[in-house]
């Protein structure tokens, strides 16, 4: 079996705004790497090299990104969309590629599966279409299955509270056969609105596999600093000196006399002073922390400065950012290029202007 894989990465990831006003979701950073990178890597652990990116929305920066993290020795094509084409719209405008097996996931979601064990489960029950499942607290947000014998007898697209059924939902990920393609009729076209429903109505098994590793819908900044906590923990190495805690990737080893870091992402190039502290964090290259800076459960992106005496928490910081000294920003998001002034409050907002006040 000769499998390509489909990697959809076309959307405006509307939740995650501001952030997603600069970079495309796909290529938001996780503990170091492209958020689209965790699938690429799992889908080349599984000996899948031929890859066919979807994009629309930033394509240009998706593509750029795409390009210089040269992703071992994949093959990468891109689709460019000028107008949505939904889900599996989207695919169905590439079929001519798409003469065997194929995957599909979506670049915009965190997940890291254990691909091989997906791809044979399809092959073991001669499916014509698997979709990979896992099981969450909250399912309002995803299409929930109802699943019996392995194949989906019942799917319902964001339900209410009222119309749960089940806690098992769709991850994005399908296993599919060529012949699969033929259902979608028109365009735009979507998996779980419409697919899924004409494939059940015309008595076609749609398998249902219970994925195994992680999986994570990044859809606002708290979900963006839960994978970075995540994914560290997973990836991180085990520290347990005067200075590191806990599990850490730490590009690049800096003189942390003085500071604590514990559970959290540090890149290259990073400028501290003393009384640092970094918890369950991620910081990416050349920020620098000026005296009695405390960062915790918060992602600073390239380039952000923090004067001194200062608290993070609970927030996202995009690239090239100034915050004043003897700040606070709390449950925050500042886009980029910000200058804040020295003693400011922020909480609980997105700041997208140039000129910041003093009192937020």
């Amino acid at each position: 079996m000769t499998v390509k894989a489909v990697v959809m990465a076309g959307g405006k990831g509307t939740r995650l705004r501001p952030i997603t006003y600069s970079i495309p979701k796909p290529i938001v950073p996780i503990a170091g790497k492209p958020c689209i990178s965790y699938l690429l890597d799992s889908f080349y652990n599984a000996g899948i090299k031929d890859n066919i990116i979807t994009t629309g929305y930033k394509f240009d920066t998706l593509i750029n990104k795409i390009i210089e993290n040269k992703y071992n020795d994949q093959n990468v094509l891109f689709s460019v969309e000028n107008e949505p084409a939904g889900t599996a719209g989207s695919i169905k405008i590439i079929s001519g590629f798409l003469d065997d097996t194929f995957i599909v996931g979506s670049g915009d979601i965190l997940s890291d599966f254990n691909i091989k064990d997906i791809l044979n489960f399809h092959k073991k029950n001669n499916s014509k279409i698997t979709v990979v499942l896992t099981e969450v607290k909250d399912p309002s947000q995803f299409g929930i299955v109802e699943l019996k014998d392995n194949k989906i007898v019942r799917f319902l697209e964001k339900p209410s509270e009222s119309e749960k059924f089940s806690n098992m939902v769709n991850t994005g990920i399908y296993v599919i056969e060529p012949e699969i393609l033929n259902y979608i009729k028109n365009i735009p076209y979507d998996f779980g609105k419409d697919l899924f429903p004409r494939l059940l109505r015309k008595n076609v098994d749609i398998y249902g596999y219970l994925g195994n590793g992680v999986w994570l819908d990044t859809g606002r900044p708290n979900d963006l600093i839960k994978a970075n906590q995540i994914m560290i923990d997973r990836y991180g190495n085990n520290y347990n000196d005067e200075f590191i805690k806990g599990k850490n990737i730490i590009i690049t080893m800096s003189k942390f006399d003085g500071n604590l870091i514990s559970e959290s992402y540090i890149g290259n190039g990073i400028r501290m002073d003393k009384n640092i502290k970094i918890d369950n964090s991620a910081i990416y290259d050349n920020a620098s922390l000026e005296y009695n800076v405390d960062i915790e459960n918060s992602i600073l992106m390239e380039n952000v400065t923090v004067k001194k005496n200062t608290k993070i928490k609970n927030s996202v910081i995009m690239r090239n950012c100034i915050i004043g000294e003897d700040s606070e920003i709390v449950d925050s998001v500042m886009s980029p290029d910000l200058s804040l002034q020295g003693k400011s409050r922020v909480y609980n907002v997105s700041l997208a202007s140039k000129i910041i006040g003093d009192d937020i």
